[in-house]
């Protein structure tokens, strides 16, 4: 029974410390916007990439499956939430107004911030561009 006990705190603790470990890979700009959008979820897996069209860059997946993709001065460049869509505080309020008249029945899956502006991914799996401020441009077939 106390070999029981000793094994299950010794797994807690070291879960505990894998996580802070994780956490501290992630810059503090990059981590004050994971705690503003997404404050109930912890950081698990942080990644570096070298994307050949947008440079290098990291991705950080979130204990609730939504994944963030930052360039390394910390911005956010693009975030993918399947499950419940990206949340409407992060999205631009001409964009929202747009899907909610557009599309009223879908969310934002995943939400990139491009030269021209951004696109969205929606979940009936269709993609629209707009503008930087977040007028329509065209529908991606």
């Amino acid at each position: 029974m106390r070999n029981n006990i000793r094994k299950t705190v010794l797994c807690c603790l070291t879960i505990l410390l894998i996580t802070a470990c994780v956490d501290e890979k992630v810059p503090p700009r990059s981590k004050a916007f994971i705690d503003k959008y997404f404050p109930q979820s912890t950081v698990v897996l942080v990644e570096m990439d070298d994307d050949d069209d947008d440079g290098k860059e990291y991705s950080v997946l979130l204990n609730d499956g939504t994944k963030v993709e930052f360039d390394l001065q910390g911005d956010w460049k693009r975030v993918s939430r399947k499950k419940t869509g990206v949340p409407s505080t992060l999205v631009p309020k001409p964009i929202l107004q747009y899907v909610k008249t557009n599309y009223p029945e879908d969310v934002i899956t995943k939400l990139s911030r491009k030269p021209y502006g951004f696109k969205i991914e929606l979940s009936n799996d269709e993609d629209v561009r707009f503008n930087p401020q977040g007028q329509f441009i065209e529908k991606i077939d």
